[in-house]
């Protein structure tokens, strides 16, 4: 899989021979579209739980929100949508806030 974004705290670990990372990301983020909805929604949410990232973002351009999976010991620990006017806030990166209205205007 190949997600939107992904962020990665452990590159000098895992960085095979051709420079290919080879270990989980901290956070991915995939931003729907209309062709890879039900895929990100449903196939990557569980593949990424399941490798050991620690949060996963669901852009939904559509509706202007923002879904938060927070998973723990591959199962989810949290779960929370952020609208228009409020802040979504990262639950593994402390200093990491998205206000939605500077995302969806």
């Amino acid at each position: 899989m190949q997600p939107d974004l992904m962020i990665i705290c452990d590159l000098d670990d895992h960085l095979d021979e051709r420079d290919y990372y080879t270990g989980v990301p901290a956070l991915v983020v995939e931003v729907l579209s209309e062709s890879t909805r039900s895929k990100d929604i449903v196939k990557k949410l569980d593949l990424y739980m399941e490798s050991g990232v620690s949060e996963y973002w669901i852009v939904n351009p559509f509706n202007k929100e923002i879904t938060i999976y927070h998973f723990e010991h591959c199962d989810v620990k949290s779960v929370s949508t952020y609208k228009q006017n409020e802040t979504a806030p990262s639950s593994y990166f402390d200093e990491l806030e998205i206000e939605m209205n500077r995302i969806f205007k």
